[in-house]
């Protein structure tokens, strides 16, 4: 149980660290408008998908907390109610990293800390996955 927690919080980590190397490093080389350097009118679509990034991890982890105190009071309780309550909380933060990695690859391809934001997208996707509650022997 304390494995699938350490590496659960591993994938928060990795999140959050995705979503701040994307915000305060990547986003800002990518210009309003690329096929005109001069028209500052806007906002980039990155930045929009950037914020709404964010909302969505922000909503993702408060989720993944709420299930994971769920996973302590059913800790006791069948195995299928467990998985369901892991499944049931940790879909927003898997569906969140996949957005990243695709905004992170659409967006900035071209920026290196925009592929490390992806790489860590998915390593919190990969995170995640490993930390499904083992079944009981």
């Amino acid at each position: 149980m304390i494995r699938s927690e350490k590496r659960l919080g591993a994938a928060i980590l990795c999140l959050l660290a995705a979503c701040a190397l994307l915000f305060f490093f990547a986003a800002d080389s990518v210009v309003e408008n690329p096929a005109d350097l001069t028209d500052t009118r806007g906002v980039p679509a990155v930045s929009i998908y950037l914020v709404l990034l964010m909302i969505l991890a922000s909503a993702s982890l408060a989720l993944t907390g709420i299930g994971s105190i769920a996973q302590r009071f059913l800790r006791r309780r069948s195995f299928r109610l467990r998985i369901s309550v892991y499944v049931l909380a940790n879909i927003p933060l898997v569906l969140t990293s996949l957005l990243g990695v695709l905004v992170s690859l659409a967006y900035l391809y071209d920026a290196v800390s925009g592929l490390i934001a992806a790489l860590l997208f998915l390593l919190a996707f990969a995170f995640v996955l490993l930390a499904i509650p083992p079944k009981p022997q």
